[in-house]
């Protein structure tokens, strides 16, 4: 009798209708810049009438800010977008502790943890190397297969390599590190980075691996140096996929200065001047898009998207041409503009082996930009699970979003990167082979259960034309 009164009690004094106008304003912002929504609606016929009904009613008879809170995580998390998340205030938290003395350390380089497939317990598998790329041989019968293994695609995954790139600059531990500073660390090391990935492929190759298993799972995404490995292991040329990005004044600068960049080439009579002058006449129909009005709210009372607020013909993922060859472009300020890639170093070639790529549930962001981008460019296939769904995320910082009462922060994709068929990637990578994984398996369960629809795989007939 006396807890049923405390709930009551507690019931009572909880007011939900601070939540309820923080729900109003998430809402709002979703319809304003969350990249995602048409996808939501058109693809994924989501009730958001039903959604918004469903999630104020919970909130309505909630007790506690804890269930508050739970109320608005399971709205978020129906959209099932690894890159909408929301952030509660953290209790104030103790003095922090002084910053560590080690540029590396500073600039946030740190091996992930993740482990991948585990190979070890598979008899004839015999590993090779270790960080920052574990790789070794995986014999198969009369066939080897080489293993690679990329735990996250981020230059920051290997201090020991920052640690390196910092000796020879010849900077102390502790001295001062700018912008300027930090990105020449960051793409120095993200160079070393690609070009280890290429030595353990040719390597295996040396060994007598006929193909390379490429494994990616619990691979959480990284930065843009993810657009160099697919690059260095692929035997194909890798085309872009297209971007696209919101009507919304968030993108109006970054756009602007691509321009800015495109136009002093075209001044300074640097060419070819019309592929220049096409992608700057892109850029100003893309700028004027960013200033279009869309108003999006009507979609949580009538379930219809009125307008889209995606601009899909501008941009490529990686720039304003899908593919240009190591090296282009060599003379011009918008080199890396026109195509991102061309910021790293790396070499195309056609005498590779040939890949598989290895995702599972755990396989988020840029991980699976890699999957996508080989897997639709006819440069490997995939095996595994379908891959988490993170898709695209927040360019330039993304869009701040801030609950004025709970001060909980909201945090929303601002572009989309599409796939070949025009589908978005939030949606997964969907593997050419699925492996019947579940939660409760070993490493070695899981590792036995790849090696066996491998080679059972390759037991089938080809089908004619394969």
């Amino acid at each position: 009798m006396i807890h049923a009164v405390c709930a009551l009690l507690a019931a009572a004094a909880f007011d939900a209708q601070p939540w309820l106008d923080d729900l109003r304003r998430l809402t709002s912002e979703m319809s304003a810049h969350y990249a995602n929504l048409d996808w939501a609606v058109d693809h994924r016929r989501m009730d958001l009438p039903k959604l918004l009904e469903r999630t104020e009613a919970r909130l309505r008879t909630a007790t506690s800010e804890q269930e508050a809170r739970a109320a608005f995580q399971r709205f978020v998390d129906v959209f099932g977008d690894g890159h909408l998340t929301i952030e509660w205030p953290k209790p104030d938290a103790p003095s922090p502790a002084p910053p560590p003395s080690s540029i590396c350390a500073r600039l946030g380089y740190r091996r992930p943890a993740a482990p991948g497939v585990d190979f070890s317990q598979s008899p004839g598998f015999k590993p090779l190397g270790g960080e920052p790329f574990p790789y070794g041989l995986l014999r198969l019968g009369r066939r080897t297969l080489g293993v690679l293994r990329i735990a996250l695609f981020s230059e920051h995954s290997s201090p020991e390599v920052c640690e390196e790139v910092v000796r020879e600059k010849h900077l102390e531990a502790n001295a001062p590190c700018d912008a300027s500073c930090a990105d020449s660390i960051d793409l120095t090391s993200a160079n070393r980075l690609t070009a280890e990935i290429e030595r353990r492929a040719r390597e295996l190759r040396t060994h007598g691996a006929t193909a390379i298993l490429v494994d990616v799972t619990r691979n959480g995404g990284g930065s843009n140096w993810a657009e160099a490995p697919p690059r260095v292991l692929s035997r194909v040329a890798l085309s872009e996929p297209r971007l696209a990005f919101l009507k919304h004044p968030h993108w109006t600068p970054q756009l602007e200065q691509k321009l800015r960049e495109i136009e002093s080439d075209v001044q300074a009579g640097r060419g070819p001047r019309a592929l220049l002058e096409e992608a700057a006449a892109r850029l100003r129909r893309g700028i004027a898009a960013t200033r279009e009005p869309c108003d999006r709210s009507s979609v949580w009372v009538t379930g219809k998207i009125g307008c889209s607020m995606l601009v899909s013909d501008v941009l490529f993922t990686d720039g304003l041409v899908a593919h240009a060859r190591p090296g282009a472009f060599a003379r011009l300020a918008s080199r890396t503009t026109l195509f991102h890639p061309l910021l790293y170093a790396y070499a195309e070639s056609a005498d590779r082996l040939p890949l598989y790529v290895i995702v599972d549930r755990h396989t988020w962001s840029a991980a699976e930009y890699f999957a996508a981008i080989l897997q639709d460019s006819g440069a490997a296939v995939v095996i595994g699970e379908l891959t988490g769904g993170g898709g695209c995320g927040y360019t330039d910082g993304g869009i701040p979003a801030v609950l004025p009462n709970s001060d909980a922060k909201l945090r929303m994709p601002d572009s989309v990167r599409l796939r070949r068929d025009g589908s978005n990637e939030v949606a997964g990578v969907t593997p050419d082979v699925l492996v019947p994984w579940g939660d409760w398996e070993s490493p070695f369960t899981k590792a036995d259960k790849l090696v066996r629809v491998i080679l059972r795989e390759r037991a089938r007939p080809k089908r004619p034309g394969k």
